[in-house]
């Protein structure tokens, strides 16, 4: 994978339970506007499902700059093992990582345990929603009192181990600089 230029950027892609989980916390929308948040066409389908919590207001949100940028269907790059490993997926957590592989994005936004999995096996660089209120707090985009806030309410929604969790909590700027850089 490429450094990106000084100015470029940063580019993710996400899958439909962490969108779904950053609509809810309310971060969505100030996640969009501290990086480009890519989504698949599947995983837009998914999200966007009449009737479902936040399907207009997600659906209203690629129509907007900054918003979402939802991408038509990835084709299959030739680094075979890795599309085996990821063949395996559900349609919309394997387009979003082949749309990775692909080079769309710098890293994978993703809280589907199988599809973390593959991005450890990969070397596919990934987070889960649970570390955008850390990332929006190091951006200060955030304040200590509202990532406080948001971290509680994505542990809610979410269903992370405690082993994730406390990670989540220890983690410094340091250990996230590769998703924060521009």
């Amino acid at each position: 994978m490429k450094p990106s230029a000084a100015n470029e950027t940063v580019r993710a892609i996400i899958d439909a339970s962490s969108a779904i989980l950053l609509y809810k916390a309310g971060l969505l929308d100030a996640y969009c506007r501290m990086i480009q948040l890519l989504m698949t066409r599947s995983v837009f389908a998914e999200v966007t499902v009449p009737q479902q919590c936040g399907a207009d207001a997600i659906g209203h949100l690629s129509g907007q700059r900054p918003g979402i940028v939802v991408l038509d269907d990835p084709r299959h790059p030739d680094c075979h093992e890795s599309v085996a490993d990821i063949g395996r997926l559900h349609r919309g957590e394997r387009d979003t990582l082949l749309h990775y592989l692909n080079g769309a994005a710098r890293f994978v936004v993703i809280d589907d345990g199988k599809a973390v999995r593959v991005c450890r096996r990969q070397d596919i660089p990934h987070i889960n929603a649970l570390l955008v209120p850390k990332l929006l707090y190091f951006a200060q985009r955030l304040s200590m009192d509202q990532i406080d806030h948001y971290f509680f309410r994505l542990c809610s929604l979410g269903r992370y181990s405690d082993k994730v969790v406390d990670w989540a909590k220890r983690c410094g700027a340091s250990q996230l600089e590769f998703f924060l850089r521009q």
